[in-house]
């Protein structure tokens, strides 16, 4: 905060992949809203507060001078609280608005009666599913089965047994999904910092909702078409839990116009690569379209940096 510089020099992304958006770009949307909070109340919007330099690694960028991101503001019910209220206060409901600051800094206030349903700790991972969702039009049904069954099958593993698990092979695109979502939760750790820790912070930690080698053995099997009771390796127990966290994610994602469908569906419905195009498009809270020509993780490259919120200039 005192040097006003945030990094992340390192990724795990397929540049060639223009399907999926970076990290850099998912994310920063949060981001703003987390300088917005922590930067104070500008008198008139945006302008005046002090942009933050951003070092985040994306294809095409070189990382000699950082992105100058300007805070975006939020809208909180009841009003933004300042970081004194957040931090500090032990008054009656400060930690609901605790909760509803960090809910905004991710546009969800809309999904907090979904979110209130979900025992710890997949509160998180429904919150970033739901987010990562709604950002992004080109992930499927399988992808979040996939999400879903390895969080849920994580609880009965042991690290031995993780340890010895073994891939056919391995996919480009589920290493990037795997990325995004810790990406997310050191994302999750920031905001919910920010906002005077409305959750326990052990619940983000990958240990308990998420492995990689785990999510992509699920990511492989969904993609050939296994059912659900072979994702979740026909335990009974688990099925009710996981329609539940399917239904949480699938409702929060309506309220927001997106519906997600299966791969196989999606494909018969377009052509070309994917993304949503033409009036199904809509303009996030972030200033920016989630799909076609606004989608800002299109053709980035040096010299490309023109944001519609918000001009992004190289420092």
């Amino acid at each position: 905060m005192s040097s006003g510089e945030v990094d992340c020099s390192n990724t795990l992304e397929d540049e060639l992949d223009q399907a999926l958006p970076s990290q850099a770009f998912i994310y920063r949307p949060v981001r703003q809203r987390v300088y917005f909070l922590l930067l104070g109340d500008c008198k008139d919007g945006t302008s005046t507060c002090p942009a933050v330099k951003e070092w985040f690694v994306y294809p095409g960028n070189p990382l000699r001078h950082p992105d100058l991101v300007r805070p975006l503001q939020m809208t909180v019910p009841g009003g933004t609280p300042s970081l004194k209220i957040l931090w500090l206060s032990q008054e009656p409901g400060v930690q609901a608005r605790r909760l509803d600051t960090l809910l905004a800094c991710f546009n969800l206030s809309s999904s907090k009666e979904e979110l209130q349903t979900v025992e710890n700790p997949f509160k998180a991972l429904c919150c970033l599913l739901i987010y990562l969702f709604v950002q992004v039009d080109t992930l499927c049904l399988e992808d979040l089965h996939a999400f879903i069954a390895q969080a849920l099958c994580l609880q009965g593993k042991s690290t031995a047994q993780l340890v010895n698990l073994q891939l056919d092979y391995v996919n480009s695109r589920a290493v990037q999904l795997g990325s995004l979502l810790v990406r997310g939760l050191t994302t999750l750790v920031l905001a919910n910092s920010a906002c005077g820790c409305p959750w326990r912070m052990s619940d983000f930690m990958p240990w308990n909702v998420f492995d990689g080698k785990l999510f992509h053995q699920k990511y492989l099997q969904s993609e050939k078409g296994y059912t659900v009771e072979e994702l979740l390796e026909q335990n009974r127990s688990r099925l009710t839990k996981f329609h539940n966290l399917k239904a949480v994610v699938c409702k929060a994602c309506m309220k927001e116009n997106r519906r997600i469908v299966g791969r196989t569906h999606w494909n018969s419905q377009h052509t070309g690569r994917w993304g949503r195009q033409g009036p199904g498009s809509h303009r996030t809270s972030s200033g920016y379209s989630r799909s076609g020509q606004g989608q800002p993780w299109r053709d980035q490259g040096p010299g490309n940096r023109q944001y519609e919120h918000d001009q992004w200039r190289r420092y």
